[in-house]
């Protein structure tokens, strides 16, 4: 061979029949030590903070945190006929909005996540705090009457109420703790008055919103 041509491995040299041992065989210990590796300890960390995550149920939250839970409105697409002297359901019959599909906007009890829901009742499905608002008009003139927020087939508040009045509108407001498995909310109308119904339109709301999960 033309020496021009020859290429050398700098501080290399290897004899004759001298074999070169495989990488896989190196380790730190020898040329024919086995080679060991050691999965680092990366420890567990104290907190975690999520910039971008969806998906995450209700369940997964921290306690008190409102996240998705059960949210409603709907509105009174037809007339209640009240009865004189007596608390009266209110039927808000067409709804916004029920992101849980837990307001049941029909005449006859339903079941709703497992939950066996009163008609034009609201039985959310998340234990927690709920913000629930209503309210309602009447055109004729009544002795005595008021807004009623019921829990469970109860009185749980009584709102603004109205006497010797025309044209009056009613509203009501509470903080209402449901359990998650059974509690509903429904709203009914005390009237004093004969031959009274309410009003309607998209403007007459029932609605409520999780606003802290327990």
């Amino acid at each position: 061979m033309d020496s021009r041509c020859s290429v050398g491995i700098s501080g290399s040299h290897r004899s004759a029949g001298e074999q070169i041992m495989p990488i896989s065989t190196i380790g730190q210990n020898g040329l024919n030590a086995p080679l060991s590796l050691t999965s680092p300890a990366l420890g567990t960390p104290s907190s975690l903070v999520l910039t971008n995550a969806t998906g995450l149920p209700q369940t997964g939250l921290a306690t008190g945190v409102a996240g998705t839970g059960p949210a409603f409105s709907a509105y009174a697409s037809s007339a209640t006929s009240l009865t004189n002297s007596v608390a009266t359901l209110l039927k808000y019959g067409t709804k916004d909005f029920d992101t849980g599909t837990c307001y049941n906007n029909t005449a006859s009890t339903v079941t709703l996540n497992g939950i066996s829901v009163p008609a034009y009742s609201f039985a959310p499905n998340v234990a927690g705090y709920y913000q629930v608002n209503a309210c309602i008009y009447t055109s004729v003139t009544s002795t005595n009457a008021a807004i009623l927020t019921y829990k469970n087939g109860s009185v749980w508040s009584i709102n603004n109420g109205a006497s010797g009045s025309i044209n009056t509108y009613y509203q009501a407001s509470s903080l209402i703790y449901c359990n998650g498995t059974s509690d509903y909310i429904s709203m009914y109308l005390y009237f004093e008055g004969v031959g009274a119904s309410t009003g309607t339109g998209s403007s007459y709301k029932f609605s409520s919103c999780l606003l802290r999960a327990s």
